[in-house]
């Protein structure tokens, strides 16, 4: 969902497929863009739209940073239940250890609550570890927020590919089918991203 690249062959990558498999990583957007959908056309290029993405301004993730995040993203999605940050575990990690330039006071403290410590949670959306995303780093997008069941939608792809291997046991005939799913965009302006 994050890192297929519909313009990489699959015999290339194993996260590319040139059937519109295209990963969230690989949506217009640089710093300060705001979310837009795509225009229409037949060009190769009509069609992609455009992701909400906040600049990092300092070098490595900081709390100011975090914070434009979750206010660029609208405040109608904000207390949908489907809200969620989205980032690498190592990126948790290194928030995990982030602490005040004045004191060395960590930003996110572990309080010993229920949901199982810093970092599970920030300003109020779960977050979710996922091993697929970006670390942060120049050039990448390690941290989406989005309200999921709005931003993104899994599909059906109609391909699917059935091979038969010829002799597998007597009287039995053995099928090997593949179905490939695709990751689209649904409303453009129910998530955002950062740019490392």
């Amino acid at each position: 969902m994050a890192s297929n690249d519909d313009q990489a062959g699959s015999t290339t990558t194993t996260t590319g497929g040139t059937n519109g498999l295209r990963g969230l990583n690989y949506y217009a957007g640089a710093a300060g863009d705001a979310s837009a959908f795509g225009t229409s056309g037949t060009a190769i290029t009509n069609g992609i739209h455009t992701i909400a993405t906040v600049g990092d301004t300092v070098a490595g993730l900081d709390r100011d940073t975090l914070t434009n995040m979750a206010n660029a993203l609208p405040g109608q999605y904000w207390s949908l239940p489907g809200t969620a940050w989205m980032m690498h575990p190592t990126t948790i990690k290194n928030l995990r250890e982030l602490v005040t330039s004045t004191s060395g006071i960590p930003y996110f403290l572990e309080v010993g609550d229920e949901d199982g410590g810093a970092v599970v949670y920030m300003f109020g959306f779960p977050v979710v570890p996922n091993p697929y995303m970006q670390v942060a780093g120049a050039g990448n997008y390690p941290v989406y927020l989005a309200a999921w069941n709005r931003f993104v939608t899994i599909a059906d792809n109609e391909e699917m590919s059935i091979k038969r291997l010829e002799q597998y046991a007597p009287g039995f005939v053995t099928l090997f089918a593949e179905k490939r799913t695709v990751s689209t965009i649904r409303n453009v302006f129910a998530g955002v991203r950062l740019y490392g």
